[in-house]
């Protein structure tokens, strides 16, 4: 899987280099819409990685991860790091505040899953509030459907249209960064 170990260079020199940026007083010129990240001592983890697991657990992320912990990165798989018998979505949650970076691996049946899609709109609260690095992978999806969200359908899932607009949203801001098309690297 040349691809995971693309995104684990990336990871790594992200890690290895990553210097908290520098902050403006309230007197200045310049002003931020992000707050300083944190310091690498301050993060919990490494990386979290977020994924459907249906689709991508058994090949892709479970290469990724292996990849990673290999390499010395602390990265955050669910059923690696989850505490047995603790609150599943606290923890969770938990653990996207306390992560680096967040890979998301998108993947045919992601938009279909209330828990990927709130850790998604959590995940990219913490990269606009906290300096958290979003990097996402598209695995068998184009980045260009998560882009235009108007003919997605999430009233199967939830009628709760708040909550559907905050999905459709991160979706949005996660498909417009930068990332992996794994449909380009075969």
């Amino acid at each position: 899987m040349k691809h995971a170990f693309s995104l684990l260079l990336t990871c790594s020199f992200f890690i290895e280099f990553s210097q908290p940026m520098p902050s403006y007083s309230s007197s200045s010129s310049f002003s931020k819409s992000r707050s300083k990240p944190k310091s690498k001592s301050q993060w919990t983890y490494d990386v979290f990685i977020n994924f459907r697991g249906e689709d991508t657990r058994r090949n892709f992320v479970s290469h990724l991860y292996s990849a990673l912990k290999d390499s010395g990165v602390n990265a955050f798989l669910d059923d690696e790091k989850l505490d047995k018998g603790g609150d599943l979505k606290s923890e969770l949650l938990h653990a996207i505040e306390g992560s680096q970076i967040t890979i998301v691996v998108f993947s045919q049946n992601y938009i279909h899953s209330t828990w990927c899609l709130d850790e998604l709109h959590k995940i990219m609260e913490c990269n606009a509030f906290r300096g958290q690095v979003v990097m996402p992978v598209f695995y068998d999806i184009g980045p260009s459907f998560l882009r235009d969200t108007q003919h997605i359908s999430f009233e199967v899932i939830s009628d709760q249209h708040s909550r559907i607009k905050q999905w459709k949203k991160a979706l949005t801001q996660a498909a417009n960064l930068a990332g992996w098309d794994l449909r380009n690297y075969r």
